[in-house]
């Protein structure tokens, strides 16, 4: 992960539709700086680190899997992400019919340059990063405001509490990509 880049961002919230909470996702991509882009890769892929590899599947054939597709689509055009992104976002919230299932915000990233060993050689590959972060966490910031300092509480996303992520590296895609799963709560999502 050493040279990876967050190339492009996506946002959604996703609650639980059988407690009629709502979907709502982006309408363009998440805008960031250079410095923004480094520490959100960071955070984005630490929980990936050492973690088995699995594959995308389907019983009948690959290309038949929805996230195979949306996927695969992004990794053709990157472009696509925005529209992708939604589609992922709305197959999430789609799956979420169970009570226990918490609502959340959802981040689909495309991120450049992750590195690949495999059939004795190396590559830097795309990759997506889905992460759902199910908590906020209250945090204090002190801004000045009229030559005074002001106390505001804000609630956000800590960074090591992310939740449940999804790593797809655009690797082996005959075979249903490289891909690595975490879930801090020990579910099997």
């Amino acid at each position: 992960f050493n040279d990876a880049e967050l190339a492009g961002m996506t946002l959604a919230k996703v609650g639980n539709p059988i407690r009629d909470e709502p979907l709502q996702t982006s309408q363009a991509l998440c805008q960031f700086d250079e410095a923004d882009a480094e520490m959100l890769t960071s955070c984005f892929l630490r929980s990936f680190r050492a973690l088995e590899q699995h594959h995308l599947d389907h019983h009948s054939d690959i290309a038949s899997n929805e996230l195979f597709g949306y996927a695969s689509a992004i990794f053709d055009d990157r472009d696509s992400l925005v529209e992708q992104g939604g589609n992922i976002a709305r197959h999430l919230y789609a799956g979420s019919r169970h009570p226990n299932i918490k609502s959340g915000d959802l981040c689909i990233s495309l991120i450049d340059h992750i590195g690949v060993t495999g059939a004795g050689d190396y590559a830097k590959r795309q990759a997506l990063c889905i992460i759902k972060s199910e908590s906020k966490v209250p945090f204090l910031q002190i801004s000045e405001h009229d030559g005074d300092l002001r106390l505001t509480t804000e609630q956000g996303i800590y960074p090591e509490k992310i939740d449940k992520g999804c790593l797809i590296v655009d690797h082996d895609r005959a075979g249903g990509f490289a891909v690595y799963l975490f879930d801090k709560g020990g579910g099997d999502t």
